[in-house]
């Protein structure tokens, strides 16, 4: 199997050929250090680190006009290769960049004219970006809505179902209908919701936060085949030790899929330490050239 064909066994849970490795989030300061010779080259630098990680699936970013640029052009089709998934921000993550968090908070739980806005400005986009998506030979989309805190969500379960839940049925109803995977991250304890995540059609729930109580090994038993996950491996707080041991474990329990594995917290200038080689074997070969 190829890097695209794997991932689609891995979140159909069909038996891929092996568990995957990739990262969502690369901060391009981390890709402008990293990858010098091609600073202006978005893409290029995506497909350097994909390269040089080892990774089957890469993530690009989607939010701003530049990028736009980039996918009107076509130029993400240069990832084909890989398990490309494009992310645009959710609906909270867009009402806290307008309002402020406080302002947003309130739109969901009083006056919801505001946030109700906020979410059809997003689905005008959804559909022009899926359609190009699927013409850059994109494999899926993710919604990356931070709406939990290591407590549990930062609103009551009846103000999602009422305000967001909708919004985020009719994004995945979008991806699903060009025919893509539909991926959605949020930090924190999101347990909660993660149900209604499936039923609204996301195959895949981005990271498997540890340091807010969620156990990898719990939700894949609570959920079984009806989704899969991504990230689990905290390359911030747990020791080399701790990080062998789980990507062991790891890959043991998902053999039939259900896993793509990686840092919970994406690629940043705070993440490069030596413990980045022992989840990516091949950093090692950077930090000797450096």
């Amino acid at each position: 199997m190829n890097h695209r064909e794997n991932l689609a066994a891995v979140l159909r849970h069909t038996g891929p050929s092996g568990l995957p490795k990739g990262e969502l989030f690369f901060a391009r300061t981390f890709l402008d250090v990293i990858f010098p010779e091609s600073r202006d080259d978005y893409v290029e630098q995506l497909a350097s680190a994909a390269h040089l990680l080892d990774l089957s699936l890469v993530g690009a970013d989607l939010n701003e006009e530049w990028s736009r640029s980039l996918l009107r052009q076509g130029k993400y089709s240069r990832l084909k290769e890989y398990f490309t998934v494009g992310y645009i921000n959710g609906p909270v993550l867009r009402a806290i960049a307008q309002l402020g968090f406080k302002q947003a908070m309130l739109s969901i739980k009083k006056d919801r004219t505001t946030f109700f806005q906020v979410g059809s400005s997003l689905l005008e986009d959804i559909e022009d970006i899926c359609r190009l998506a699927k013409e850059n030979d994109l494999s899926a989309i993710l919604l990356p809505d931070d709406i939990a805190g290591n407590r549990g969500l930062y609103f009551s379960y009846h103000d999602f179902t009422a305000a967001i839940l909708p919004l985020y049925r009719q994004i995945a109803s979008e991806i699903k209908k060009f025919g893509l995977f539909a991926f959605f991250h949020s930090d924190g304890d999101a347990r909660s919701i993660i149900v209604p995540l499936i039923e609204a059609g996301y195959d895949c729930i981005h990271p498997v936060d540890s340091q807010a109580g969620l156990d990898l090994y719990e939700l894949k038993d609570a959920h079984k085949n009806m989704v899969s996950f991504m990230g689990h491996i905290d390359i911030i707080t747990w020791d080399d030790e701790k990080i062998t041991q789980e990507i062991n474990k790891a890959e043991k329990s998902f053999r039939e899929g259900g896993l793509i594995l990686g840092s919970t917290c994406g690629l940043s200038m705070k993440t490069v330490t030596k413990k980045l080689s022992v989840l990516y074997p091949q950093w090692r070969t950077r930090e000797n050239e450096v």
